[in-house]
């Protein structure tokens, strides 16, 4: 099943597929034939002459050799021959999102296919932003759709995305656990003679034999760092760069979800107490590959079955699942498995790009094909009209669109499926997010340097907050009388709206008649500059 709830079937496959290959005026015969000269009638890639007979049995599936090999042989990229068969590679990361992971993770933001359609924006006819807060409905509407890679500004992978784990948030509080941390790569080649004791103030993603981790650190000289936990006890390690960890670069924005904000779990996590290891090189190999990574997140066998079953569960697949003993033996054997579900299991739940574990198999994808199959002959309709497809384009770029992506510098697209996860909210529009803007002062000090925020229009009465930490206070964005926006944390008291700040960190309390000021809602979702 689709992680939109529609059903897979394999009944229409077997005429999809021929459809596709026709198209490329290649019969089920001749793409058979060209597997067996390409790679040999006994290898993994062979396409046997009868599979459409297969394709029309519910629980047959090609591995992920054969898709590669109809991939190549059609010129069709693999991500398309893999829609075909119910799988979009744009999920791993959601799925990743979806499940709490004790350790800090990448998320694989490459998968985005530059050939889907995407609903955007564009300013509103004579829209003048207002000062300071304001919903995007007021500046901005929707447009029609358009290929995602005409909006994409690719930066040469100069960013990462790195999921904050429950057990190593040495940032906590300034990056909560379940945090999206966006990393700019490089930026760090003389800091070891930069900073000196009183340690580096901005957060950096830190690479260990034991995984990854946000934080700070100090320099404690002769190329030795110490990293530094901003509020929790865990415990002080010293490593050798580059023989023991390295800086991988620096956290530069939060994506912090505030619905429910949660405490870091003090475990055995890679700060523990312990002989320090060699930073060993990533192994090339599938079995190596696998046992390497699943030690970096932390897992034992039973523990990542158990991630297994959820998916399979999420998805209405057991082919999803698998087994303790299954998982030992992949990492022994070095045997890959039968069908490409659980390639894609590995993915989420080891945390290993999708590209790697390929070439792990043997599988390059500039060996792949790079065309995009016709949408006419996918299993999905077309998102764009014959009549929209004639629309000219905008004769220029958005200039008000354009100034709020450039605070964002890229864009991270690969999220877009992810907001209901993010935010607990099943319906989004315009009306919910609203435009933060460069400069602010906020009094809730873990919404500076917000850009933009996602309100929950329906959670209006503030909760008695004062006995929280500011790390776990709700925040609400409050309407006032002369149309601008306070944001921060609230309380009622009879017919007054108390809104509580902390500049400079003294507690202040502003309080507003109820006609002079209206609760818009609640902040579940802010996305902060760090830098």
């Amino acid at each position: 099943m689709r992680l939109d709830g529609s059903p897979v079937s394999n009944r229409a496959l077997a005429e999809q597929v021929k459809s596709i290959l026709a198209s490329k005026r290649l019969t089920l015969y001749e793409a058979s034939h060209r597997s067996i000269t390409l790679f040999g009638r006994w290898s993994p890639y062979y396409v046997p002459h009868n599979l459409y007979y297969d394709l029309r049995r519910e629980t047959y599936s090609p591995s992920l050799f054969q898709l590669f090999a109809l991939s190549q042989i059609s010129g069709y990229s693999l991500s398309d021959w893999l829609r075909v068969f119910g799988f979009e590679t744009e999920w791993i990361p959601r799925l990743q999102l979806q499940f709490p992971s004790e350790r800090t993770v990448l998320l694989d933001s490459s998968l985005d296919d530059p050939n889907v359609f995407v609903s955007w924006l564009r300013d509103l006819p004579n829209a003048v932003p207002p000062v300071g807060v304001f919903s995007l409905s007021q500046v901005l509407e929707w447009t029609r759709p358009r290929r995602l890679g005409s909006l994409q500004r690719r930066l040469a992978g100069e960013f990462l995305y790195a999921k904050i784990g429950h057990a190593d948030a040495l940032a906590f509080p300034d990056l909560l656990p379940g945090s999206i941390a966006r990393v700019r790569r490089g930026m760090c080649d003389d800091l070891l003679n930069r900073f000196s004791d009183e340690g580096a103030k901005n957060l950096f993603l830190i690479e260990h034999n034991k995984g990854l981790c946000c934080c700070r650190f100090k320099v404690v000289g002769n190329g030795r760092i110490v990293l530094a936990s901003t509020q929790l006890p865990y415990a002080s390690v010293e490593f050798r760069v580059p023989q023991e960890a390295r800086v991988v670069g620096i956290v530069d924005l939060e994506i912090r979800n505030l619905v429910k904000p949660q405490l870091p779990v003090l475990g055995d996590s890679c700060t523990k107490s312990r002989a320090l290891e060699a930073l060993s090189p990533q192994p090339s190999q599938f079995g190596p590959l696998l046992r390497w990574a699943r030690l970096r997140r932390g897992l034992s066998f039973r523990a990542a079955s158990t991630i297994t079953r959820k998916i399979a569960d999420l998805l209405a697949d057991d082919r999803y699942f698998i087994a303790p003993g299954s998982l030992s033996d992949y990492e022994t054997t070095d045997i890959p498995p039968r069908h490409f579900q659980k390639i894609v299991t590995f993915c989420v739940v080891y945390a290993l790009a999708f590209d790697i574990l390929l070439k792990s198999l043997g599988l390059r994808l500039e060996n792949a094909g790079e065309e995009p199959i016709p949408d006419g002959f996918m299993g999905r309709p077309s998102v764009v009209t014959t009549q929209e497809s004639a629309e000219p384009e905008e004769a220029g770029p958005s200039e008000l669109l354009a100034e709020m992506t450039a605070q964002f510098e890229e864009v991270p697209f690969f999220l877009r499926g992810s907001l209901r996860t993010l935010t607990s909210l099943q319906r989004l529009s315009l009306k919910d997010f609203f435009w933060m803007g460069p400069g602010r002062n906020d009094p809730q000090p873990y919404l500076a340097g917000a850009l933009l925020a996602v309100v929950n229009r329906r959670q209006k009465q503030p909760s008695d907050c004062e006995k929280k930490p500011l790390w776990q206070q709700p925040s609400y964005l409050i309407l006032k009388r002369d149309g601008t926006y306070l944001c921060g944390c609230c309380s009622r008291n009879n017919n007054t709206l108390i809104v509580h700040s902390y500049p400079n960190g003294v507690h202040r309390r502003e309080q507003f008649r109820t006609r002079d000021a209206e609760v818009i809602g609640r902040i579940v979702l802010v996305t902060r500059k760090m830098t």
